[in-house]
C-alpha cells in the first residue's frame, strides 16, 4: 500500500464522512485532507488557538507489538484526546487536528488501520473537530503526532498558566492517579479496572469553556506530566508557591483502595490524568452555572502562597533529583512535610514527574516499588 493509498482509503474518506455527519458542522474549513495545505477561514472576532503532541511507541504507549495490534481502536482515540485537552486548558473551543503518522511495516495492515482511523474519528466525533491535513511515512517504531486547533472569542481572555496570585485556591477537576496506577499495574484488579482512564481520557472542554466565558480563573493547565510537575508550571510563570493538601486530593473508589502511599505518589507525579488544574480568587466561589453544567466533580486541593525566599527555611525541601527550591509544599493532616518529618511517607518523596527523555526501564521503576 503506496502513502496516497493509505491517506485515501483511512482518512479522507472517513474524514468526509465524519464531516457530514457532526452535529455540529465546521463551515469554516475551505479546503481539508487532500492538498498541500489545510485552509480555515476565520470569521473576525476570533483568536486561534494551536497546540502540538506526540505520542512514541514505548513511551507514551506499550512498547510491546501484540498490545500496540490490540489497542489500535484506543491509541486513535488517545492521540486526538491529549491534544484536545491542552485546547481546553486554554479555554478554547476546539476546531480541528492535522495527523503525522509514522507506521511500521507491521503495523501497516488494513485491521490495525482502520481499529486506528476508528478510534482516532471516534474521538473527533466526541470533541466536534475534524482533520484537516496531515502527512505518513515509514518508521521502526510508531509515531504519531499531531496538531490541535481552536478558537476563543476575541471578547474572552485565553487562559494562561502566569495569572495565580497569592490567595487564590487550587481546584482540580475529576479524580487524580487513576491512569498512572493502570499503566504500571495493568494485571491488577484495580490497574484493569482503571484502564479507561489511561486509554480513553476525557478532557474537560466543557468546564475549560465555562471558566473561560466566566472570566475568574486566574491560571489554568491541564495534568498530562503529573500533579506537581504540572502546578510547578504555574508556580514558575506566576512567581508564586503552592500549599497543596494530600488529604484532600480527589480519588476514585478503585484507586482509594491502593495502599496511601503508593496512591499518593501515582496522584501526585503519575501523570495521563488530563484533568484541568486551576486557580480562583478566594472570594470567587465556583458558580451555580458551572456546576449545573460540567458533570465532573471539582477539588479544592491547595492555596496558592508567597515564595519564601530564605533559602534556610526551604532547603529541607530540596527535590533530591532537582536543582532548584521547590515550590510545592506539601502538607497532610495540617501538618507539613519534610525530609525529617515526611510522614506518611517513610521518606520524603521524589516529585518530579513524568520525564519525556528518561528511560522507559526507569519510569516503570520508580512506580513499581512500592506494595500493589
Amino acid at each position: 500500500m503506496t502513502e496516497f493509498e493509505l491517506i485515501s482509503r483511512y482518512f479522507t474518506a472517513a474524514s468526509s464522512e465524519q464531516a457530514l455527519s457532526q452535529s455540529v458542522a465546521c463551515t469554516t474549513i475551505a479546503k481539508g485532507v487532500g492538498d498541500d495545505a489545510a485552509v480555515v477561514a476565520l470569521s473576525s472576532p476570533t483568536q486561534w488557538v494551536t497546540c502540538v503532541d506526540t505520542l512514541v511507541q514505548g513511551r507514551h504507549f506499550a512498547e510491546d507489538w501484540e498490545q500496540v495490534e490490540t489497542l489500535a481502536f484506543a491509541i486513535g482515540y488517545k492521540s486526538v484526546a491529549v491534544n484536545v485537552s491542552d485546547i481546553a486548558a486554554m479555554g478554547a473551543k476546539p476546531h480541528s487536528i492535522l495527523l503525522a503518522l509514522a507506521l511500521p511495516q507491521q503495523l501497516a495492515k488494513e485491521a490495525w488501520l482502520s481499529d486506528f482511523a476508528k478510534g482516532l474519528f471516534h474521538a473527533c466525533s466526541q470533541f466536534g473537530v475534524q482533520l484537516i491535513g496531515g502527512d505518513t511515512t515509514r518508521s521502526e517504531k510508531l509515531v504519531i503526532s499531531v496538531t490541535a486547533n481552536g478558537f476563543i472569542d476575541k471578547a474572552l481572555t485565553p487562559i494562561y498558566r502566569s495569572g495565580a496570585q497569592v490567595g487564590d485556591k487550587v481546584y482540580v477537576s475529576g479524580t487524580l492517579g487513576d491512569a498512572c496506577y493502570a499503566l504500571y499495574h495493568p494485571d491488577t484488579q484495580v490497574g484493569k479496572q482503571l484502564s479507561h482512564r489511561l486509554n480513553m481520557p476525557t478532557p474537560r472542554i466543557s468546564l475549560g469553556n465555562t471558566l473561560a466565558a466566566e472570566g475568574d480563573v486566574t491560571a489554568m493547565i491541564d495534568v498530562s506530566d503529573g500533579l506537581v510537575q504540572d502546578l510547578s508550571h504555574i508556580c514558575e510563570q506566576s512567581d508564586v508557591a503552592v500549599r497543596l493538601h494530600l488529604d484532600k486530593l480527589p480519588t476514585s473508589s478503585a484507586l482509594q483502595n491502593i495502599e496511601l502511599t503508593q496512591r499518593l505518589r501515582c496522584q501526585l507525579t503519575g501523570g495521563d490524568d488530563y484533568e484541568l488544574l486551576f486557580t480562583l480568587p478566594a472570594s470567587v466561589s465556583l458558580s451555580e452555572t458551572l456546576m449545573s453544567t460540567v458533570f465532573t466533580q471539582i477539588t479544592c486541593i491547595g492555596e496558592v502562597v508567597a515564595i519564601d525566599k530564605s533559602v534556610d527555611s526551604r532547603a529541607e525541601d530540596l527535590n533530591q533529583n532537582s536543582d532548584k527550591l521547590s515550590l510545592i509544599e506539601l502538607r497532610y493532616q495540617g501538618q507539613r512535610l519534610s525530609k525529617q518529618a515526611p510522614y506518611p511517607f517513610t521518606e520524603y518523596p521524589d516529585l518530579k514527574g513524568y520525564q519525556h527523555f528518561s528511560h522507559a526501564s526507569q519510569l516503570i521503576a520508580e512506580h513499581t516499588d512500592d506494595t500493589q
